[in-house]
């Protein structure tokens, strides 16, 4: 379900921020004229596909990770360094997720939005909190392969 999140719908708004952004910036090169609104429409697009590809990062290891004490602990000291790592970072990532929930209600209370088309960005930190959620399902799911014994080795998909 990562995957397909991360691969259907932030591919699609990728190929559509693309898109946007090559026919903004020919008009304006060919015609003086741009998209009105293009920036907006890019920055919301950017943050869609960086919403949607946050869980699949972390489940690849496309994320940074400091293996410092791998070479000096066994297999299950091992183990249980990194349930409790994956334990603080989902706590952590609940906590950002509720405040970007906060923050989205806030936002749309008080108005907050873009500059051109004043679309509103409540939504978007509601999608981006949606993002950070589902990476923490990934590292809870993550847990308990771990507590099973079992890698939580990306081997693809």
């Amino acid at each position: 379900m990562v995957r397909f999140v991360a691969f259907w719908i932030g591919g699609l708004f990728l190929l559509a921020l693309t898109l946007i952004t090559v026919v903004d910036v020919t008009l304006r090169s060919a015609f003086n004229s741009p998209i009105f609104g293009g920036q907006d429409i890019a920055q919301l697009f950017l943050i869609t596909v960086v919403c949607s590809s946050i869980a699949y990062s972390g489940r690849s290891g496309g994320q940074v990770a400091v293996e410092l004490l791998e070479g000096f602990s066994g297999t299950v000291t091992m183990r249980y360094m990194d349930i409790v790592i994956k334990l603080i970072s989902a706590v952590m990532l609940g906590v950002l997720s509720w405040h970007l929930v906060i923050s989205g209600i806030e936002a749309h209370q008080f108005g907050e939005a873009t500059l051109t088309l004043l679309i509103s960005f409540g939504p978007f930190f509601i999608l981006l909190a949606i993002g950070i959620l589902l990476y923490l399902l990934v590292l809870l799911a993550e847990i308990l392969l771990l507590l099973q014994g079992y890698s939580t080795k990306y081997r693809g998909e």
